[in-house]
């Protein structure tokens, strides 16, 4: 069975490129040059290294997630090439510090209080950091803006 079978599937519907190996595929944006990186790591469950298990890590821009099963793998990939998904970075004097992601949907209220109660930290705290947001297409991008 091709394990990467799911992304020459989606292939026809998004345009990129795609370079697969046994334990790699990378998505390639023909548009904007931005890359996808999916990984599949094998890891020992005991100490006597007889049982494993597999799991996927998605990356895109600053931000990575990771899954056990190749269906959220794809679901996952789907959302960003929709852009439905964006990686956000916080920086402090131009230093990535921290990041995770938010919704399209959400970049309407996007606010200091919003930020603070979607990655658990205090508005003021927030306001510190300068923040910089990516997408798939290339429409949702920004450069460092300051949060206030």
């Amino acid at each position: 069975m091709d394990k990467w079978g799911f992304l020459r599937q989606i292939q026809r519907d998004f345009a990129f490129d795609l370079e697969t190996e046994k334990d790699r595929a990378v998505l390639i944006n023909r548009l904007t040059g931005g890359c996808i990186n999916v990984y599949e790591e094998e890891y020992y469950t005991d100490e006597q290294k007889v049982e494993t298990f597999v799991r996927y890590t998605v990356e895109f821009s600053t931000q990575h997630r990771h899954f056990q099963d190749l269906d959220d793998v794809e679901e996952y990939i789907c959302l960003i090439l929709t852009d439905e998904i964006l990686p956000i970075e916080f920086c402090y004097h131009g230093e990535r510090r921290f990041g995770g992601e938010v919704r399209r949907d959400d970049l309407e209220g996007l606010t200091a209080e919003w930020l603070a109660d979607q990655f658990g930290y205090t508005a003021d705290y927030i306001k510190q950091f300068d923040y910089e947001i990516h997408s798939w297409s290339g429409k949702y991008d920004t450069t460092l803006q300051q949060r206030n």
